[in-house]
């Protein structure tokens, strides 16, 4: 009957073996410093979580569409796909140093989330309204980081079964997101200060001029992560394919969004703050690959002798 069937179906069966074969075979990184292997971790979370995020997202507007009930929710799966992704990295490629260090960098991106939760949980009474623990109680902030549990344990059994080094090292692409992770994370702890050590200043101020800010510091953290790409191999096409990742959640949900709210009417003070929310990951993803090129480019011109 095997026979039979690769006789009438030979295309498909060449197709079953080569995926039987890929799926079978383990993700190949390099062994890095536990510095270099954290950023990697971090790096290949960012990837993941950009792609989920997209996916997640077309499905949860599918879903509200077909005005069907939500069966649970799925942005959680984002948090969990980025988490493992990073934990797996790290750890394969580092050890269990790397790991620590991964743990620490998401346990400080909860600890900036502390502040907010507060003064959220203020305005609305000692009350969260939305389904899932109410974060507004200690045991109920804990609860809600069930996503990052999941996915630090998840990483920890795909490091151990689905991934594999061959020596040491650079994991390029992954060193370029991480970096690019890395840079847009104090950005945000920088703006996230700011604000909370100035919450007058920030109420008066026009929110264009924070969009614009926070802009400037996006752009500032992809050139330098494009200077960081200049210097590892392959580093131009490792920073375009970074920002094409990058860019998947923009295409699939900001672009959408885009051409709703540009057909809206809104006030005229928000259309500055609302075109440059829109405008400035494009903005910023050229300008990783057009830094990576130029930086690149600078390492072989040669000087002339004093």
């Amino acid at each position: 009957m095997r026979e039979g069937l690769a006789r009438e179906f030979p295309g498909a069966l060449r197709a079953v073996a080569w995926t039987r074969a890929r799926v079978g075979r383990r993700l190949v990184l390099w062994d890095e410093p536990v510095v270099w292997a954290t950023i990697s971790g971090i790096g290949a979370g960012f990837l993941v979580a950009a792609v989920v995020q997209a996916a997640v997202g077309l499905a949860n507007e599918a879903i509200q569409a077909l005005r069907a009930p939500m069966p649970f929710p799925l942005f959680p799966a984002v948090t969990i796909a980025g988490t493992a992704a990073a934990a797996a990295v790290a750890l394969g490629a580092g050890g269990l140093a790397a790991l620590v260090l991964d743990v620490v960098y998401v346990a400080a991106g909860i600890a900036l989330r502390v502040p907010g939760a507060i003064t959220f949980c203020e305005r609305s009474g000692g009350a969260n309204p939305f389904p899932g623990p109410d974060q507004c109680t200690a045991v109920g902030f804990l609860a809600s980081l069930w996503p990052q549990f999941v996915g630090i344990g998840l990483g920890i059994v795909l490091a151990r079964t689905s991934l594999i080094t061959r020596g040491e090292g650079t994991n390029s692409l992954l060193r370029v997101a991480g970096a690019l992770a890395l840079a847009l994370f104090v950005v945000t702890a920088a703006w996230g200060i700011a604000v909370a050590q100035s919450a007058s200043a920030a109420e008066t101020a026009g929110g264009s001029t924070s969009a614009l800010t926070i802009a400037a510091g996006i752009a500032a953290a992809a050139v330098a992560a494009g200077v960081l790409a200049a210097q590892l191999p392959r580093g131009v096409r490792n920073a375009a394919i970074v920002a094409a990742v990058w860019l998947v959640p923009w295409f699939a949900l900001q672009v959408p969004f885009a051409s709703r709210s540009l057909t809206e009417s809104m006030a005229a003070e928000n259309v500055i703050a609302i075109v440059t929310s829109i405008v400035i990951e494009p903005i910023a993803a050229a300008f990783l690959v057009l830094s990576a090129a130029v930086a690149s480019r600078a390492r072989f011109i040669p000087r002339d002798p004093a």
